[in-house]
């Protein structure tokens, strides 16, 4: 079960036809880091954020603000399938 809320990240990236690939040189990290900023595995330090907000083109406040929604989703998913058996409670303890 996927989230219906789409990662600002990915969201603004793929507006600007860049591959995760490009965006990991652009911001100093691997592609596998941007590929978990994207799915909610890692958060983005805050001068990781300086950098990707910089490189696509969006006000910080905006881009956390999102952000945070969408952990905020993240996270509700991830209660829901837990509840529902599909997942490992300690996960959220």
């Amino acid at each position: 079960m996927m989230t219906n809320s789409v990662n600002p990240i990915r969201k603004r990236r793929e507006e600007k036809r860049l591959s995760q690939s490009d965006l990991a040189l652009l911001v100093g990290v691997s592609q596998p880091t941007i590929s978990q900023f994207e799915i909610g595995g890692i958060i983005p330090s805050g001068s990781q954020i300086e950098r990707i907000t910089d490189i696509l083109c969006i006000g910080p406040g905006t881009l956390n603000k999102e952000l945070r929604q969408f952990y905020k989703d993240r996270k509700r998913e991830l209660k829901k399938r837990i509840e529902e058996g599909q997942g490992n409670a300690e996960i959220l303890v």
